[in-house]
């Protein structure tokens, strides 16, 4: 990392919680392919969520797919401590704001009475330790490891999956923005990592191995209390390029952002970019009408991206105001026009992540 930006960020002081924050997820995806032919992409996000050190409360979401079968495994999770933060701050925060949102007055009555509504679940036994950083989310778990802390494991064990999963980065940390705090949370990723583990879902037990991303952000943000919602895209181009594309539906001016993060992990940086809505899918379950389908102009790179999900259905409950979020597997491809007019082709994968739609 440059010298010049250890008084933002550094490793592995900024990979341990935060407890000036209010929110601070950790979050990884990761496209696999298995021994036996399978395919599959991970995401998980452990959030660390409270007003104040002592009451801070934890909650996973996860997701394994099997891209063969188009089949997803979705679990997401709360401790006691942020069910209490959901019934004292969060949700009465949400029901001033909108009071006839009757969907919220009744998980508001559903977490008074200890119960929570399926498919989610409260998780026992969480905690973080520090050096080296551990995440223990129940029968979950994130171990950072090496000096700086930049590679880790993850177990994940659900009642219909099991993933066992190490990350090695591939390139220097990224300070997303240039400096690592584009807008109100601080943001260093790993763009790319190699993966390699095991899988074991309903159809068996699979050797995988693949590569992965790895975002860690952190700050005081209400942005979910209050409705707001974005479009963020993370994808590593096949000619070892990664972009970080990002657009808050709020309206916030200067909010969008697009990141290069180059083979020997330099970043470009600009909010120049433009973000087109192509094709809709919409849920059954929430009614969220997800935008699945995106044509991405960025002309300060001179790079024209278009981005469509791997398949349509890929949408994941939340608990909480925002009912769903669409988080799954996307592919891309572009054209690049190169300094001396030549247009270069442009393919790869990642992820989509639409907020708010629900």
């Amino acid at each position: 990392m440059n010298d010049e930006r250890l008084d933002v960020i550094s490793l592995p002081k900024d990979v341990r919680p935060h407890n000036e924050s209010n929110i601070e997820w950790w979050y990884f995806f990761a496209h696999l392919k298995g021994d036996m032919g399978g395919r599959y992409a991970v995401m998980t996000s452990f959030f660390r969520v409270g007003e104040l050190e002592i009451g801070k409360g934890h909650y996973i979401i996860h997701t394994l797919i099997d891209l063969n079968r188009k089949k997803r495994f979705n679990f997401s999770g709360i401790d006691w401590k942020l069910k209490m933060g959901m019934l004292a701050i969060y949700l009465p925060f949400h029901l001033l704001r909108h009071p006839t949102d009757y969907r919220m007055w009744r998980l508001y009555k559903c977490l008074l009475k200890g119960d929570i509504p399926s498919p989610h679940a409260f998780i026992k036994n969480t905690s973080i330790i520090e050096n080296p950083t551990v995440l223990n989310y129940g029968t979950n778990k994130l171990t950072f490891k090496g000096e700086n802390e930049e590679a880790f494991d993850v177990f994940l064990k659900e009642r219909d999956s099991e993933v066992q999963l190490e990350f090695t980065p591939l390139k220097p940390v990224g300070l997303i923005g240039g400096d690592g705090k584009p807008d109100d949370l601080y943001y260093y990723s790993f763009t790319r990592n190699k993966v390699k583990g095991r899988i074991k879902t309903d159809n068996g037990t699979e050797t995988v191995k693949g590569q992965g991303w790895f975002d860690h952000q952190w700050g005081r943000d209400y942005s979910l209390a209050k409705g707001s919602g974005w479009n963020w895209f993370g994808v590593q181009l096949s000619d070892g390029r990664d972009l970080l594309l990002n657009e808050m539906t709020s309206g916030k001016p200067d909010s969008s952002m697009a990141n290069i993060v180059e083979k020997d992990g330099t970043i470009r940086f600009t909010r120049d970019i433009t973000f087109k809505k192509i094709k809709y899918w919409k849920s059954l379950k929430t009614n969220g009408r997800y935008p699945v389908e995106w044509q991405i102009s960025i002309p300060e790179f001179a790079i024209e991206l278009h981005v469509e999900a791997v398949f349509p259905n890929q949408e994941m409950p939340i608990l909480g105001p925002i009912k769903g979020i669409w988080e799954g597997a996307c592919r891309a491809e572009g054209i690049e026009i190169l300094p001396s007019g030549k247009r270069k082709g442009l393919e790869g994968i990642g992820f989509m992540e639409l907020v708010g739609y629900a």
